[in-house]
């Protein structure tokens, strides 16, 4: 396969999985971050701009960071990445029809558990701004 045919596809699926996981932010059954840090590999492997893109973007950003420098997430961006990503792969395993493949998809699910699990939980960040100093003289 030549080198530009390469960057494509990776390009394209790149793409594919930002749609994906932008549409988990709508769907509560469509989980975000998996698609989301599925896309950052493609892209830091096809294209940089776009990959440079998607860490900056200011809504996916800080998941794709949080997971690939281990800063850590919040206790309730891991509920919500949990419950959504144990939601989909439930009813996923429970509409497989080959038990092979209802493995496979335990084992996905386990690997991100565990990947989620072991994140440091950060705690909630205050964005209110500080109260206003009255200066008297």
């Amino acid at each position: 396969m030549s080198n530009g045919l390469r960057r494509t596809i990776l390009t394209a699926l790149g793409i594919f999985n930002v749609a994906l996981g932008t549409a988990g932010i709508f769907l509560p059954l469509l989980p975000t971050t998996p698609f989301l840090l599925l896309a950052a590999y493609l892209f830091a492997r096809s294209d940089p701009r776009l990959h440079g893109w998607l860490l900056s973007h200011p809504r996916l950003g800080p998941y794709i960071s949080a997971f690939r420098n281990r800063n850590g997430l919040t206790r309730t961006q891991k509920l919500r990445i949990g419950s959504s990503l144990t939601i989909v792969m439930a009813f996923s395993t429970y509409v497989a029809p080959v038990p092979g493949v209802k493995v496979f998809l335990g084992g996905i699910w386990l690997f991100w558990m565990v990947m989620l699990l072991r994140m440091k939980t950060l705690q909630t960040v205050n964005l209110s701004p500080p109260p206003s100093v009255e200066v008297t003289g």
